[in-house]
Formats: structure tokens, sequence, C-alpha cells
């Protein structure tokens, strides 16, 4: 008997049957933390007997996560040089002044005819006199281009975004939120104020990951956080008033709000109601911010 031979078939074997197990092993895990068309089923009916109605699909996966520190983006000057190009168009007869906030923290800003721009840590903020403009923006549609050229020409790549809008006040409002993974950074995000005589506001708050922290730890199924959202909303909530959830994601948000430090993201469930409402719900603990 050719041993040597049969000991390569065995070896080969053995490494098949590994990776068979792996993957079992891989599924099983897989299959654990993905949501189940009966829990689905079961959610939404249990959300509708309450006047809750949910017009959009909810996340299927919630594996273990871990937390992740973020940290302002620093803002160079060839950065800010290039933001003032691409806003005020030239860099030619532009003011500057600076100012403390109530921070204490200095910011730079920067005036030209009827825009300006202030730069702090991790944060730029534009803002127009439109006044005297004429009407260029009659739609979603067109508030939307702007809006996106405006990101495109200041370098951002529209796909990683993940965008939301409402309408308030005659105005088109923005969020553009960036993403790390698949996950959001709610504290790292672009919000446009549009008026029909165009771009009246942007504000930019610029947060970047550094690394993820601890240990991974179990996150609460989409349906165990509509179901305590559903306790949550009911106390307030009148009598035949239907509530219509038209989004909910998950992502990572600092938590204390500090937007010129480092901190610590935590996953946390997003909802946003019809009505503009949005909800900030703990993926570890089920709580409402």
């Amino acid at each position: 008997m050719n041993w040597a031979k049969l000991k390569n078939i065995l070896i080969f074997i053995f490494i098949i049957l590994n990776i068979i197990l792996g993957y079992m092993n891989y599924k099983k895990k897989v299959e654990a933390f993905t949501l189940k068309a009966e829990q689905e089923a079961n959610i939404k009916k249990l959300l509708y007997d309450s006047n809750i109605i949910i017009y959009t699909l909810l996340p299927q996966k919630y594996p273990p996560m871990r937390k992740l520190i973020l940290q302002p983006k620093y803002i160079d000057d060839d950065e800010e040089r290039n933001i003032l190009k691409v806003i005020f168009e030239d860099t030619e007869n532009i003011r500057i002044s600076t100012e403390t906030t109530e921070e204490n923290e200095e910011k730079t800003i920067y005036y030209k005819d009827n825009k300006k721009i202030e730069f702090l840590t991790g944060r730029i903020f534009y803002e127009a006199d439109l006044t005297s403009e004429d009407i260029l923006v009659y739609n979603k549609e067109q508030s939307k281009k702007l809006a996106d050229k405006f990101l495109d020409d200041l370098g951002y790549n529209l796909s990683k975004l993940e965008y939301d809008f409402r309408e308030e006040n005659g105005s088109y409002i923005y969020y553009y939120y960036e993403k790390y993974g698949d996950n959001i950074i709610y504290n790292s995000y672009i919000e446009f104020v549009i008026k029909p005589q165009g771009i009246e506001k942007v504000n930019i708050y610029k947060m970047e990951p550094v690394r993820y922290t601890g240990l991974s730890r179990s996150i609460y199924a989409p349906d165990e956080i509509l179901f305590g959202f559903k306790n949550q909303i009911e106390s307030t909530q009148k009598p035949d008033e239907i509530v219509v959830i038209k989004k909910i994601d998950i992502g990572y948000l600092i938590e204390d709000n500090m937007w010129n430090k480092e901190g610590e993201g935590v996953p946390y469930y997003r909802i946003i109601l019809g009505d503009g409402r949005y909800f900030y719900i703990n993926a570890y603990t089920n709580e409402i911010l």
C-alpha cells in the first residue's frame, strides 16, 4: 500500500471537512443575527394595530458590534483654500475676521459679496444672503442637483454618502451622512438649507474613525427596537393619530455630542418619522436617547 499517497488523501479530506464545518458555523452565526420573515411580519402587524405604519425596509442583519472611536477631522490650509475657491469661485477680495466661541474656541470667518464661511475644529459653516437673488429652484429634483454639485465640487464621493430629505417652511432640507463600512456615522454629516433662490446654508461636521474599541457586544434586533419604540411613542400619541415610520437604519453616534474632541461612537438605531421627527435608540440597551 502506498502510505504516502493515502496520507495525502486523508489530509485533503481533512481540509475539505474543515472548510465545510467552517462554512456551516459561519452560516449558523449569520442566520442567528438575521431578521426572519416571521419576526418582520409580527412586528409590522403589532405596530399597525397601534396605528404605526412602516413605509421602509427594515435592517436585515444585526451582528454583534464594537464601539468606534471618532475624532474631529483637521482641516489644513490647502483644504481650506480649496473650499474658499470652490464656494467663492476665486480668492480675490476676501475679508477675514476671527471670533471666540462660547466654548472658548477660535473660529475664522471669511466674507465675500453676500457669502460667508466659518471654520472651526472639524466644522465648516456656510451662509449666503439670498434676498436679492432670482428664483432658480422650483422642485425637489433641482434642489437635489444643487446639493449634489456642491458636494461633488468639494471632492465628496456621493456614492459613499447616505442622505435624508424633508421640506420645512418653504425650504428643502438635506442631510448627507458619511459612512464607515455599512454603518452611518451620525456625527459626520452635511446639512443643506435650500430656498427657491438657491443654497442658503451648509453646515459641515467632519468626524473620522480612529479605531474600534472594546469587545463586540450583542445588539438588539430591529423588531425588538421597534417594539420598544412602540411603547415609547404610545405615551405621547394622540387618539387615532397615525404615525408613519419612513426610515430605520443603524450607525454610530457620540452620545454627548461633543463636536470638537475625540469621542466614543456607540451603535444606535435611528428611526425617522414622516413628520420629520428623529429617534435615536441605543442598540446595546434599547433605550431612547
